[in-house]
């Protein structure tokens, strides 16, 4: 009786204390590493929650919640907030944090930005044809694609056509970063920080990039988090 309470089983009503549970609201775009890492938290710690997936061209929901079209936003009761890393302190601190804090990874950084266009021309015209929530209708996506042109004119296909050549370069770079990470559990020794909040959703992105060849730690590492965060990996989707 207790696991039906809180299972999904269609056709079955609510329980009366499900009816009057209040649970926070976390709304979100799937695609994007500032919700994974408000999404993170909750999952790091096994906290019940209501995750909403906002439409790509939504302006009205989050200007209502906080004046402005940016997620995540956090909802609970009549309050809201937005800003991931001030949700993922908000979440931590309520019940005992579990979070080590950062140790300022300036190498990981460094590797972040010396990498960044060709995972933006990796990943960018990957996410405009993803099968994701925020994108159900097509207004809702050509919002999206319209909003993440490239500055210098350059073509998501010709995005595509780079590909080899592309993750050919990334993937060269990879083991450079496997070496940087701890373990395959942790970015830092002693347990989960939010160096690994803002780290896992930038590879979450890179898993819809077919052909990638990940390190043994990194891969790894990628799959631990995504297993125990609750948030599934693109690899099925992958092109």
């Amino acid at each position: 009786a207790a696991a039906a309470q809180v299972s999904g089983d269609w056709g079955r009503s609510a329980t009366a204390d499900e009816l009057t549970q209040t649970l926070p609201i976390l709304h979100v775009y799937d695609h994007c590493p500032f919700c994974v890492r408000a999404r993170m938290i909750f999952g790091l710690k096994g906290l019940p929650y209501r995750l909403s997936f906002l439409m790509n061209d939504d302006v009205v929901t989050p200007t209502k919640l906080i004046g402005k079209k940016v997620l995540p936003v956090l909802e609970q009761g009549s309050e809201a907030m937005g800003e991931s890393l001030d949700i993922v302190r908000k979440v931590d601190e309520a019940e005992g944090p579990m979070l080590k804090p950062s140790v300022d990874r300036q190498d990981i950084a460094a590797w972040q930005n010396a990498n960044a266009m060709v995972i933006r021309k990796l990943t960018r015209p990957r996410v405009a044809d993803a099968f994701l929530p925020e994108f159900a209708t097509k207004a809702a996506r050509a919002t999206w694609i319209r909003n993440h042109q490239f500055s210098d004119g350059t073509e998501f296909r010709a995005c595509m056509e780079a590909s080899p050549e592309l993750i050919k370069e990334l993937t060269a770079e990879l083991p450079k970063l496997d070496a940087m990470l701890d373990s395959e559990t942790s970015v830092n020794p002693g347990g989960v920080s939010y160096d690994d909040i803002t780290l896992f959703p930038a590879l979450r992105t890179l898993t819809l990039v077919k052909g990638l060849q990940w390190p043994e730690k990194l891969g790894r590492y990628i799959a631990h988090m995504a297993e125990v965060c609750d948030i599934d990996l693109y690899d099925k989707q992958s092109c």
